[in-house]
């Protein structure tokens, strides 16, 4: 598989939010599960939640 490069900015934006989520959910969290949660709330806001758990979600 080839590695995902990202700009700066969006790399910077996404370790930001993984702070807040990480505070959020009192959990140690890595960037799969950022990533894996902001698909589920696109694919809910998206499809509905009937869509999100058929993704895998």
């Amino acid at each position: 598989m080839k590695a995902l490069k990202i700009d700066d900015i969006t790399y910077k934006r996404l370790n930001s939010l993984l702070a807040d989520y990480v505070d959020l959910k009192k959990q140690d969290l890595d960037m799969s599960d950022l990533l894996n949660e902001l698909i589920d709330n696109y694919q809910e806001t998206t499809w509905g939640t009937i869509g999100a758990n058929a993704g895998g979600g």
